[in-house]
């Protein structure tokens, strides 16, 4: 099985299997690894978008990856950023700045 790191995004073809011991082949699928999660546990409340367009219903483990292209990475969100308002005056007729 190949190592995916936190945060990556490849384009792969995964086998998991759910909690019912049911196996899946999910071919040449796109999939990003979270910041902080159970890899190679895929837990619905985390996972719920790729799990949905997928098809699996519960919570399920990797058993194995084979990465067809490493994309990159996902941009880590460092918080919000303030707006502020815009204290320049228009000119009613023209509506150009004064």
């Amino acid at each position: 099985m190949e190592e995916i790191k936190e945060g990556e995004i490849v384009y792969a073809t995964f086998k998991v299997k759910d909690n019912n011991n049911k196996e899946y082949e999910l071919r040449k699928v796109v999939f990003s690894r979270e910041w902080k999660s159970e890899y190679p546990i895929l837990r619905k409340e985390i996972y719920t978008r790729f799990l949905k367009q997928n098809g699996i219903k519960k919570d399920c483990s990797i058993l194995d990856v084979k990465i067809l292209a490493r994309t990159g990475f996902k941009n880590r969100s460092k918080g919000y950023t303030t707006a502020k308002k815009n204290e320049q005056i228009r000119d009613s007729v023209t509506g150009a700045y004064v």
